[in-house]
C-alpha cells in the first residue's frame, strides 16, 4: 500500500530541490568545459551538503550548513587516504557510519540521514582505488562543498530572510538529545555498519562495502519503529531496481556531456522533490544518479557490470537494516516536532 501513497506536500521543496540541482550540475558543466568531466563529476558531490539543515530559516543554516561541508571533505579526505589498505579502508568506513548516525540521530537532522557522507566515503575510495590522485579529489570535493554553501545562502539577496532572528550558536550546537528512539536508531545503525563491511569483506568485495551500508543506513531512516524499517526496506529495493534500469538506459543512450549534465539535473531534482513524499521515487533517482557520479569519476561512465552487483549489495543492506528492527523492541512513538533540527525554538 505504501508504495501507492504519495505523502500530501508539506512545506515546499522545490527551493532546495533547485539549489541542490544547480549545485550539482555546474560543476559538471565547468568540467565539460575545461574537458575534465570525471573531476567535475567529482566536485558535483558537494551538492549533498544542500538537503542538511533545510528546515532551519536561513540565517540559521548559514551558521551550520558550512558544517555539512567540512563532514563530507572530512569524509572524502578519509576515505581517499585510507583507500590503499583495504582493512584500514573498512574500518574507516564503520567509523564514519558510526559517527554520522550519531550526530544525524542525536541532533534529529532527519532526511537525508547518514547516507551522503556513507557515499561520498565511498566514493573516494573507489576513486582513489580506480588511479585517481587523493589529493585531486580531496580538492574538487572541496570546492564543490563551498560552491554549495555559496549557493544555498543566495536566497538571503531577499529581505523577508533576515526578519528571522537566529538562534545562537550555543543553542544551535547544544547536547543531542538522546531519547529511546534515537538511542535505538544509533545501535542499529552501528550493528548495519559492522555487519554489511564485514559481509563485504569476507563474501563480496571490500570497495563496494560502502554500497552495501548505505543501503541499510538508509533503511534505518531518521524514524524508529519496525514498521517504518520495513517500508523503507521495500521502497529500497523496488526504487533501486528501476534506478539500476535508468542507469543502463542512460548508458545505453550515448548521451553528449551537456545533455548528461541535463540528466543529473532532473535526477537531483526529483530526489529532492520526492525524499520526503515517496521514498521508492527518491530512490528510482538517486540510484542512477549516485552509479554516474561514482563511475565518472573513476572514468567507468557506463559501465554495464556494476549494475548487477549494486542490486546484491543493496538487497543485503536492506535485509541487514529490515533485521536491525525486527531484533530490537518496538519505540514509543515520536515527540510532536522530534525532526526538527538541531533543536525546537522556544
Amino acid at each position: 500500500m505504501s508504495l501507492g501513497t504519495v505523502v500530501p506536500a508539506g512545506e515546499p521543496r522545490w527551493p532546495i530541490a533547485l539549489q541542490a540541482a544547480i549545485t550539482l550540475t555546474v560543476p559538471v558543466v565547468v568540467g565539460i568545459a575545461a574537458g575534465r568531466m570525471d573531476l567535475g563529476m567529482l566536485a558535483a558531490v558537494g551538492a549533498f551538503t544542500v538537503p542538511y539543515f533545510a528546515a532551519l530559516p536561513r540565517l540559521e543554516r548559514l551558521r551550520l550548513r558550512p558544517l555539512a561541508g567540512l563532514v563530507l571533505v572530512a569524509t572524502a579526505a578519509l576515505g581517499a587516504l585510507l583507500a590503499p589498505s583495504g582493512v584500514w579502508a573498512a574500518v574507516g568506513l564503520v567509523a564514519v557510519t558510526i559517527a554520522v548516525g550519531a550526530a544525524v540521530h542525536g541532533y534529529r537532522l532527519g532526511p537525508p540521514g547518514p547516507l551522503f557522507p556513507v557515499l561520498v566515503y565511498g566514493m573516494s575510495w573507489h576513486a582513489v582505488g580506480s588511479g585517481v590522485p587523493a589529493s585531486t579529489l580531496i580538492a574538487c570535493v572541496a570546492a564543490g562543498c563551498t560552491f554549495a554553501v555559496l549557493v544555498s545562502i543566495t536566497p538571503l539577496v531577499r529581505r523577508v530572510h533576515w526578519s528571522v532572528t537566529p538562534r545562537p550558536l550555543r543553542v544551535l550546537l547544544a547536547a543531542p538529545l538522546w531519547d529511546r528512539g534515537a538511542r535505538e536508531l544509533v545501535i542499529r545503525t552501528a550493528i548495519v555498519a559492522v555487519a554489511a563491511t564485514a559481509v563485504s569483506l569476507v563474501y563480496v568485495d571490500p570497495e563496494r562495502a560502502y554500497w552495501t551500508v548505505a543501503a541499510g543506513v538508509v533503511v534505518i531512516g531518521v524514524v524508529p519503529g519496525r514498521g517504518p524499517a520495513l517500508t523503507r526496506g521495500l521502497h529500497r529495493a523496488v526504487g533501486t531496481g528501476v534506478g539500476v534500469g535508468v542507469y543502463l538506459a542512460i548508458g545505453a543512450a550515448g548521451l553528449a556531456p551537456l545533455w548528461l549534465a541535463a540528466v543529473l539535473f532532473a535526477l537531483q531534482f526529483i530526489t529532492e522533490l520526492a525524499i520526503t513524499r515517496h521514498y521508492a521515487i527518491a530512490v528510482a533517482a538517486v540510484t542512477p544518479l549516485a552509479l554516474v557520479l561514482v563511475t565518472a569519476g573513476a572514468g567507468e561512465l557506463g559501465t554495464t557490470a556494476v549494475v548487477g552487483e549494486r542490486l546484491v549489495d543493496t538487497l543485503v543492506g536492506a535485509a541487514l537494516g529490515v533485521a536491525t528492527a525486527l531484533i530490537h523492541p518496538p519505540a514509543p512513538p515520536d515527540p510532536e516536532g522530534r525532526l526538527a533540527p538541531p533543536h525546537r525554538p522556544d
